[in-house]
C-alpha cells in the first residue's frame, strides 16, 4: 500500500506536464479519422500509374494529395511519378512525406534508394536498400541489376554483397547447399529392375528441378500405363527432406529423411494393398552410384519398423540424347 507522502509525490509527478503547460482547456472529443480518397478519384490515377504515364499520374495524384493531405498512397505515388519524370530531388521529398504518412517502409526505402541513386548519392542509396532489405522488401538480384534508376550503384563496393543478400531472401533454395543434396537424381532415366536382363522397353523417369531450385520433381511412366509424380523438398524448418508421391492408382505416399553417406534415405508409409485401410512403414534409399546411374531400393516393415524386407529394387541409367 502507498504511504500518503508517496501518493502525493506520484500525483504531483503525473500532473506536472499539465501544470507546466498552463491552464487546461476543456476536453474536446477526438477528431474523426480523415476519410480516404474515394475510389472514383483513386482508380483513374491508379490506371495512369500502372501504365507508366508519369505526367498523367503526377497530375492525378497531386490533385488527390492536395484535397486529401493525409493520404499516404497519394503522396507516395506523387514521389514515384516525379521519379519517373527524372525529378529525383522533388521525388525524395514526396517519398519521405509519403512514408511519414504511413507508406510501407520496404517500398519507401526502395524508392528512396532510386531517388538518391539518381542524385549520385550512392552511399545513402545503398543504405536505403539495406533498410528495404531488413524491412522485408523482396527483390531478386536480376531485378536490382536491371533497375535503370540504380544503374549508378553497380560500381559501388557494397553492391555485389547487397544483391546477393536480396537474392538469398527471394531465391533461398539457390543459396542453401542442403537444397542441392538430391540433385544427383535429376535427369532423364531409363529404369529397370536391378540385376535382371534388359527385356522389353524400360520404364522412364524424368526428374526435374522446379520452383527456383526448391523442388526436385519426379515424372514416372512405367509399364502397363502406370504414371506418378513426386515432389521432393528440403524442409529447412526441420532440417529434413520430404517426399510426397501421388499416382494414377490413387496412391499417396509421404516420406521424410536426409542424406546419409552421399545417399538419400527417406522413411514413411505407403497405403495398404488392395485399397484397404491402413499404412505400411516403408523406407526408400536412393544410392548415388555414379553421374549416370542411381539405384532406388524400397523396403517395407511388417512389424512397425523392427525388421525390413525388400519391396522393389530399381536401377536408373541416364538416357542418351
Amino acid at each position: 500500500m502507498l504511504s500518503p507522502a508517496r501518493f502525493r509525490t506520484l500525483a504531483i509527478a503525473c500532473m506536472l506536464p499539465f501544470l507546466l503547460a498552463g491552464p487546461v482547456a476543456a476536453q474536446q472529443p477526438s477528431a474523426p479519422a480523415a476519410a480516404p480518397p474515394p475510389a472514383e478519384l483513386m482508380q483513374p490515377a491508379a490506371a495512369l500509374f500502372a501504365a507508366g504515364d508519369w505526367k498523367g499520374s503526377l497530375d492525378a495524384y497531386s490533385a488527390i494529395a492536395a484535397k486529401y493531405p493525409a493520404s499516404a498512397l497519394a503522396r507516395f505515388r506523387v514521389g514515384v511519378s516525379q521519379l519517373g519524370l527524372g525529378r529525383s530531388v522533388e521525388a525524395e521529398k514526396s517519398l519521405r512525406e509519403g512514408e511519414r504518412l504511413g507508406a510501407p517502409a520496404p517500398q519507401a526505402a526502395w524508392r528512396m534508394a532510386q531517388a538518391l541513386a539518381e542524385q549520385g548519392r550512392a552511399d545513402e542509396a545503398v543504405a536505403e536498400l539495406r533498410r528495404a532489405l531488413h524491412a522485408g522488401m523482396t527483390l531478386t538480384a536480376a531485378a536490382l541489376n536491371s533497375d535503370a534508376h540504380l544503374a549508378k550503384l553497380v560500381a559501388h563496393p557494397g553492391w555485389s554483397a547487397l544483391t546477393d543478400s536480396f537474392d538469398t531472401i527471394t531465391q533461398p533454395c539457390r543459396h542453401d547447399p542442403h537444397c542441392r543434396q538430391f540433385d544427383f537424381w535429376i535427369g532423364d532415366w531409363d529404369v529397370r529392375t536391378t540385376g535382371l536382363p534388359a527385356v522389353g522397353p524400360a520404364a522412364r523417369n524424368t526428374v526435374t528441378l522446379e520452383e527456383n531450385g526448391c523442388v526436385v520433381m519426379e515424372h514416372w511412366k512405367g509399364g502397363g500405363g502406370s504414371t506418378g509424380q513426386s515432389f521432393n523438398v528440403f524442409d529447412a524448418s526441420v532440417g529434413k527432406w520430404r517426399q510426397t508421391w501421388v499416382d494414377n492408382s490413387g496412391g499417396q505416399h509421404d516420406y521424410v529423411g536426409e542424406l546419409k553417406d552421399g545417399n538419400m534415405v527417406l522413411e514413411g508409409t505407403t497405403p495398404a494393398p488392395g485399397r484397404r485401410l491402413g499404412h505400411i512403414p516403408t523406407r526408400l534409399t536412393f544410392f548415388h552410384i555414379s553421374a549416370d546411374s542411381v539405384r532406388q531400393f524400397s523396403q517395407t516393415s511388417p512389424d512397425s519398423g523392427r525388421t525390413w524386407q525388400p519391396n522393389y529394387d530399381l536401377m536408373y541409367v541416364r538416357r542418351k540424347p
